[in-house]
C-alpha cells in the first residue's frame, strides 16, 4: 500500500511542478500503461478492419484531442482517421486528414499520396488525383496502385474501373494506411 501511495504522491508532485492542472486548479492525471497511448491502437485497428461506422472515428478523435503525440504519431492517427473517413464516404474530410499527415513530413508519403489521390478521384478532382499519383510514383516507382489509377485516368470516364468503396489498412489492400 505504501508503494502505491508513494508512486501516486510522486506523480502528483511531478504534475504540480510541471504546471499540469485544470482550469479550476485541480490536478489532471492521465494514465499511461507501458508507454501505450490510449486510443491509438484502437484507431489503427478500426482503420485496419476497413469498417464504415462513425463510431470508429471516436478513438482517433480522442487520441488527437487528449494526448501528447510526436509528429509521426499524429501523422499515423491522421492517416488512419482518413482511411475510416474514406470508408464512410466522407472524402473531403479524408483529404483533410491525408493532407495534414503529409504536412508533418513523414517518410511514407507514397502511401498517403495514393490515399489522398483516391479521395480526390472520389470527389471528381482528377487533376489533383493525377498529381498525387505522380508524386507517389516519384517517391516509390513500384507503387502499383498509383500506376493503375494513372492509367485509369487516361481512359474515358465510362471505361474506368471503379474506385474501391472501402480501403483496408490491415490486410494490405491498396492503399495502405497504418504507417
Amino acid at each position: 500500500m505504501s508503494l502505491n501511495i508513494s508512486l501516486w504522491g510522486a506523480a502528483m508532485l511531478a504534475m504540480a511542478a510541471s504546471g499540469q492542472d485544470a482550469q479550476d486548479g485541480t490536478l489532471v492525471f492521465k494514465t499511461v500503461v507501458q508507454n501505450a497511448i490510449p486510443h491509438f491502437e484502437d484507431c489503427y485497428r478500426n482503420a485496419a478492419d476497413g469498417g464504415a461506422d462513425y463510431a470508429l472515428l471516436r478513438p482517433c478523435d480522442l487520441a488527437l484531442e487528449n494526448e501528447t503525440l510526436t509528429p509521426r504519431q499524429t501523422a499515423i492517427l491522421r492517416v488512419n482517421r482518413g482511411v475510416i473517413r474514406y470508408n464512410l464516404g466522407d472524402y473531403e474530410d479524408a483529404i483533410e486528414d491525408f493532407s495534414a499527415a503529409l504536412d508533418l513530413n513523414i517518410n511514407v508519403k507514397a502511401k498517403v499520396l495514393v490515399n489522398r489521390g483516391l479521395s480526390f478521384e472520389a470527389v471528381s478532382a482528377e487533376r489533383l488525383a493525377r498529381l498525387d499519383y505522380e508524386s507517389a510514383l516519384a517517391f516509390n516507382p513500384d507503387n502499383q496502385t498509383a500506376r493503375r489509377r494513372l492509367e485509369e485516368l487516361k481512359k474515358p470516364i465510362y471505361e474506368r474501373s471503379r474506385l474501391p468503396s472501402r480501403i483496408n489498412a490491415g490486410r494490405m489492400f491498396p492503399p495502405v494506411a497504418g504507417i
